[in-house]
């Protein structure tokens, strides 16, 4: 009997991490401030109202919906017909009270961090907390890149080019962001009858307000434009008073102007693609990396086909086109491609860091109106955890129905 005895006893001084132990090491409220912060940090979180509020952005929140269901937001169409006028009898001749409806279809968002580490609770709250900033910078991205890739790619909005240009390979790299193409956008959007965002008074007349989100490094042209300089000293507090204006670079001709530069220094937005190269290539490479094969997604930002330009130390130039990618690099690749009735400096070799840039340095601006897209929660996010091998592997993350 006695080495059974000498096993149970040496069973007993295992110290495991019981799930109680988890409970208790989380903050309270941890998801609630995940959540705050990732609307903080979120670019599209401010333009959001719900329905009927003329924002951008439309919110509905309808916590009775599993993943795959379908939330209903309504829309209420303009009057359009002509009323009438003296004695006109009017029954027969009203506007017809119109729906319409957007349907969303609300899906699982969830992402966690694994971590091994001695694990009593002291240890555990501390890594809670740097886990929690990173899942709100993860779940702000992940936000914004769902919305821009809605408004960019798969709506397929009407797009114009830079000083008049008639396509992207006409463009060169002296067609900077400027006011005249503040003017081209906001001329577009009355084109298309787009709502503003709202209106302000000018001499007894009301004038419409829309907005534009541009590029960090569209941000350093536009600023350089003596035009642009003039006008927003001469009214730097127009609008201030204005929830909608906070946050706002300036405002050209009733067009509020947004920079986006990403989150947590990650580097490319949808606005303008980038990476960096990854390691040493030949110039004869047909596979061009930006990032290590870690699941990580570099290219993320980048079109499915098309051509990059490389510059590389001295200021030389090479487009290479390319006809896939994965998460970290470029497949079927042609070095020293023509682009723009260009061929840049040709095919080189690179030792790594040179900046990759999608065309010809090519970025993106989304003027936007009211009412441009619509979006909803079936579940706002929610802690969820995984503790194995008596306590010491953890893992804490987040999920939601979005």
């Amino acid at each position: 009997m006695l080495p059974w005895k000498f096993d149970l006893q040496l069973f007993a001084t295992l110290n495991v991490m019981k799930k109680v132990d988890v409970d208790l090491s989380v903050p309270e409220k941890w998801e609630l401030k995940i959540r705050l912060d990732a609307a903080r940090k979120a670019f599209w979180n401010k333009f959001e109202g719900a329905e009927g509020s003329n924002m951008p952005i439309i919110i509905k929140n309808d916590f009775t919906k599993e993943p795959g269901d379908v939330i209903h937001i309504d829309t209420v169409s303009q009057i359009l017909n002509e009323g009438v006028t003296g004695e006109t009898t009017l029954a027969g001749s009203e506007t017809k009270f119109s729906l319409g409806q957007f349907d969303l279809t609300v899906d699982w968002l969830r992402n966690a961090i694994a971590y091994t580490k001695k694990a009593d609770k002291e240890s555990f709250l501390n890594v809670a907390m740097t886990i929690s900033e990173l899942l709100s910078s993860w779940m702000a991205r992940q936000l914004d890149s769902d919305m821009f890739n809605r408004l960019i790619v798969t709506d397929a909005p009407d797009v114009i080019y830079a000083n008049n240009k008639t396509s992207e390979e006409s463009l060169v790299t002296t067609d900077t962001f400027q006011t005249a193409e503040l003017d081209a956008l906001k001329l577009a959007l009355i084109r298309k009858g787009a709502i503003p965002i709202r209106t302000i008074q000018d001499n007894k007349q009301e004038r419409p307000v829309f907005g534009v989100v541009i590029s960090e490094v569209d941000e350093y042209y536009l600023k350089q434009d003596a035009n642009w300089i003039k006008r927003n000293s001469e009214a730097a507090t127009q609008g201030t008073d204005n929830p909608m204006f906070t946050g706002a670079l300036g405002m050209w001709n009733g067009v509020l102007v947004y920079t986006h530069s990403g989150i947590s220094g990650l580097q490319g937005t949808p606005l303008r693609p980038e990476g960096s190269i990854y390691g040493a290539h030949t110039a004869l490479a047909t596979i061009i990396t930006v990032g290590a094969n870690d699941g990580n997604n570099y290219t993320k930002f980048f079109t499915p086909t098309g051509t990059i330009s490389i510059m590389s130390s001295g200021g030389l130039k090479e487009f290479v086109s390319y006809t896939g990618k994965n998460f970290y690099s470029f497949t079927g690749c042609t070095r020293g491609a023509t682009y723009g009735g260009s061929t840049g400096d040709g095919a080189r070799a690179y030792t790594g860091g040179e900046l990759v840039t999608q065309s010809n340095y090519l970025s993106i601006q989304l003027a936007f109106g009211a009412e441009i897209a619509a979006r909803g929660w079936g579940q706002y996010p929610k802690e969820i955890r995984q503790v194995e091998d008596y306590g010491f592997e953890n893992g804490l993350g987040i999920e939601a129905v979005f």
